[in-house]
């Protein structure tokens, strides 16, 4: 049986990830297969009970699933748990663990990819969803000074 994974939020329809990540299967050689799936957030826990019975094995989690997918996980990674966010779930045997990849993901492109360190810096966040969160935990571990956060709601 081909292993599955995907991706899961609302809306769905607009990610590039299916794409990028099967090209990356074929790249590597490996059968394995990447499918987007529109969940609406009522039937999120509906969703993972479903998933837990199909050769499903790891999924990344969007909008706006992030924050309740703490929830509906077996294990959370400590840093997820800071964070209050999961955007990556794996099985583990008969375990869904939820990470979160947002934090050093950004981090990395921030400091390899951009050469910049945040230490010392005064920093405006816009957003603060699970992504923001993440990315004020990347800020705070490398000691930024001062965060702002913008947000349309309160």
């Amino acid at each position: 049986m081909i292993p599955l994974y995907g991706i899961v939020g609302d809306p769905i329809a607009h990610s590039l990830s299916p794409r990028m990540q099967n090209a990356a299967f074929e790249a590597a050689g490996l059968e394995a297969l990447y499918l987007p799936f529109h969940v609406r957030s009522g039937d999120l826990t509906d969703f993972i009970q479903a998933a837990r019975q199909w050769p499903l094995q790891g999924f990344n989690i969007t909008v706006p699933h992030k924050q309740k997918m703490l929830e509906l996980v077996d294990e959370v990674s400590e840093e997820a748990r800071v964070i209050g966010a999961v955007n990556c779930v794996v099985r583990e045997k008969e375990k869904l663990t939820g990470y979160n990849t947002d934090a050093p993901g950004y981090l990395e492109a921030l400091t390899k990819g951009a050469d910049w360190e945040p230490d010392g810096k005064t920093i405006t966040v816009l957003g603060a969803g699970g992504a923001a969160r993440a990315v004020v935990y990347a800020l705070l571990s490398h000691q930024a000074e001062k965060i702002f956060l913008i947000n349309r709601t309160l």
